[in-house]
């Protein structure tokens, strides 16, 4: 996000934590990062302890950090973040005040202690590939939106804008837990699995939109590029698929995620599978057997053959 704000002629600071110092090290000698492979050479680079630098007379804040980074981060910078436009593409539930899930920009607004003109980015959008000028088709969700939208209108990124910001989080957290189910096949049967995953996908959908619904949002947000196109591309080439698929293979859950952690890579759908089944009892949201049954296989260790083909498909 960060090389296309530049490319569209904006100063851009970018501020690594204090987790980042490996990747900023060879883009501040000039060298690639080491992930896009490509050379950051518009961007400012800033280290950890150069956070209020970094902030300084910012127009837009960019919160691109996982989920288990908001609370830290957040609770760092919220005195130094200016009263202007967040956006965030950060996915998922985070416990709040009261002992409840919570959407994050309602977790952020807490640790600020003040109302956070929170946009969220939504829909299928691989961070190599904006980098690299793919064309992109993108949801931003809150009241600054506009704002944002134009702010990051490269010619390859193609944005629509909604005031349901609800809805879009809600899809967002939700599609990596499903997108986990889907991959669950792939290591269960094989490639030819192509009915099933279809079934699963549709089921997920419908899933998600009540779900969306429960939480104050709107059911069509499930169905556009938030719900089908995100959880389209998580399912077909995301590291949560990839969780799945060493799952219906035989592998232990928790030891599938620690490997893939162990490689540089965050698996969502491990902790969004639990936080998810959570949100949805004390939304007390009913008929999500698809969603029960990656708790129970991910959470309670069940035999993944035996509970994927006993799921009563509601659609």
């Amino acid at each position: 996000m960060s090389k296309v704000f530049a490319d569209c002629g904006h100063e851009v600071r970018l501020w690594g934590t204090w987790l980042d110092d490996p990747m900023l090290e060879p883009c501040e000698r000039g060298d690639e990062h080491p992930r896009l492979r490509l050379k950051l050479d518009k961007l400012k680079l800033y280290r950890s302890e150069r956070l209020a630098d970094a902030l300084s007379g910012a127009e837009l804040v960019v919160s691109a950090i996982s989920s288990d980074g908001v609370i830290p981060v957040w609770t760092k910078a919220a005195s130094l973040v200016p009263d202007v436009p967040v956006l965030s593409p950060t996915k998922g539930f985070l416990e709040s005040h009261l002992g409840k899930m919570a959407r994050i920009d309602q977790t952020v607004a807490e640790i600020a202690g003040r109302p956070v003109q929170y946009v969220h980015a939504a829909g299928p959008a691989k961070a190599i590939e904006i980098a690299r000028n793919v064309p992109t088709l993108m949801t931003f969700a809150g009241e600054a939106s506009a704002f944002c939208a134009k702010a990051m209108g490269a010619p390859h990124m193609h944005i629509s804008t909604t005031a349901d910001i609800a809805g879009a989080e809600v899809c967002s957290a939700l599609k990596n837990a499903y997108a986990t189910g889907l991959g669950i096949w792939d290591g269960l049967v094989g490639p030819d699995a192509h009915n099933a995953r279809a079934a699963w996908f549709t089921q997920a959908i419908d899933e998600m939109a009540r779900i969306v619904s429960a939480a104050g949002g709107r059911i069509e947000t499930a169905y556009g590029s938030a719900g089908v196109g995100d959880l389209h591309v998580t399912a077909a080439a995301g590291r949560n698929r990839v969780f799945g698929e060493h799952i219906g293979r035989g592998k232990p859950p928790k030891q599938v995620a620690d490997e893939l952690a162990a490689l540089g890579q965050l698996t969502e759908g491990y902790p969004a599978i639990k936080s998810a089944w959570r949100y949805t009892r004390e939304l007390g949201v009913e008929r999500l057997p698809l969603l029960k049954a990656l708790y129970e296989i991910v959470w309670e260790d069940k035999p993944v053959d035996e509970t994927v083909r006993r799921v009563v498909l509601t659609v």
